[in-house]
């Protein structure tokens, strides 16, 4: 009788620890996939969707999480908005007219009349009109514009390679000079884009984020031509090639949104720019346009963009975006708690990660830079064996784009790995 007790008892438990096994799965939140996440930043990633998702024990059906991502360099690698300019500049796709360039142009900014290019001083007045003297003759003369020479020939002519030299060393020059600096700067340049409509714009960056994921990745040096009269003189301007999605954050997204976790991007770059990338069926990161918040331009009746900037929006960076997730989650969604998680690269989203106090976790993408975003990433190295960390380091390879499994990184050009920069 005993043997068959203990039988009976031992089949019992089974067909209970096999219904226990069922439930947990039944409720079990899903994990990230590990893929490239160094070892800690996986497990820190795990434990805040396990915790923190929808079957977790701090969900709160009332109170929904969300998290916020910042994009350019953060869940893709390299930056989308430059990489149109230089699509822009490459393939020469202007819609303004002379009048509407040489708005864009002033002398003084701020009280500010020169600007810092390559250490030197570059005087505003100069430079702008070397730059309004070549829009000009490329506005009069090309085809897709006013004129009749085929992009081949435009391309060839002297102004066009002063433009595309001069037009980006200004607006770099603007984000890099105390006192006009990113938030002139990074609305500045879209106005580029005045005269094209929304629907235009789109499809424009479609084409420049198609053709730079199939770039190779590496600098380009380009100079203004040597001897062509000009205020300025011959200059020369390098630059970044090439765009990569990182698997890692596609995987991150779609697991936040399997545990009930929504989703919102918030960018310094142009709104329908990031739509284009970060959207459903395009690139593989399928978060909705209405998730997107990030910069937006004026248009007028017509649809048609205008060199201004959208009126009573914020521009987002640095604490713009801390105000734009309370404007459009907070107020306007009505979730008027924080964010859950954040993620960003650099110190224009020093806010995002720090401006929230019921936030859990913070990931940042380490470029081995100074600065505010500096700071955080050696309290996310202070932090590494904490399992559970206000911030986590996680480190790429920039030579091809991809995450590496550790918190150092290897920057463009070098074979070595670097945790901080000291």
């Amino acid at each position: 009788m005993k043997t068959l007790y203990s039988i009976s008892f031992m089949l019992s438990m089974i067909v209970l620890l096999s219904n226990c096994s069922k439930r947990n799965e039944m409720v079990i939140s899903s994990a990230p996939d590990q893929l490239n996440w160094s070892d800690n930043n996986y497990e820190v990633l795990k434990k805040l969707m396990f915790d923190n998702g929808a079957h977790g024990k701090f969900y709160d059906s009332k109170k929904p999480p969300y998290v916020v991502l910042d994009w350019d360099q953060t869940c893709a690698f390299l930056d989308v908005e430059e990489a149109l300019l230089h699509y822009q500049l490459s393939h020469f796709k202007f819609k303004m007219t002379k009048e509407q360039f040489s708005g864009l142009l002033l002398n003084s900014i701020n009280g500010i009349t020169s600007v810092s290019i390559d250490d030197k001083n570059v005087s505003l007045a100069a430079i702008n009109q070397d730059l309004i003297t070549d829009y000009n003759f490329l506005f009069d003369n090309y085809s897709g514009l006013n004129g009749s020479m085929s992009l081949e020939e435009i391309q060839s002519s002297p102004h066009y390679q002063d433009f595309i030299v001069k037009l980006p060393l200004l607006y770099a020059g603007y984000c890099d000079t105390s006192g006009i600096g990113a938030a002139y700067g990074y609305s500045w340049v879209l106005y580029l884009l005045t005269g094209y409509t929304i629907d235009e714009v789109k499809a424009l960056a479609k084409e420049a984020i198609s053709f730079e994921l199939g770039n190779k990745l590496g600098k380009v040096t380009i100079a203004s031509p040597s001897g062509f009269p000009s205020n300025v003189g011959a200059l020369s301007y390098t630059y970044r090639t090439g765009l990569r999605i990182l698997p890692e954050m596609q995987n991150l997204i779609a697991t936040f949104k399997d545990n009930g976790i929504e989703v919102f991007i918030v960018s310094a770059s142009y709104k329908p720019v990031v739509e284009v990338f970060s959207g459903l069926k395009s690139f593989g990161y399928n978060v909705p346009a209405e998730n997107v918040i990030a910069m937006e331009l004026a248009t007028d009746n017509a649809g048609v963009i205008l060199p201004q900037y959208k009126e009573g929006w914020v521009k987002t960076l640095r604490q713009g975006k801390v105000e734009a997730i309370n404007q459009v989650i907070k107020t306007g969604l009505g979730r008027d708690w924080d964010p859950l998680f954040s993620a960003g690269d650099s110190d224009g989203d020093y806010e995002m990660l720090t401006a929230f106090p019921d936030m859990k976790l913070s990931l940042i993408w380490n470029r081995v830079k100074g600065g505010d975003i500096g700071r955080l990433s050696k309290q996310a190295v202070d932090e590494m064996h904490n399992p559970s960390p206000r911030f986590i380091l996680q480190g790429r390879n920039e030579n091809n784009g991809m995450a590496i499994p550790f918190s150092e990184t290897i920057l463009f050009g070098s074979t070595e790995a670097r945790l901080l920069n000291e």
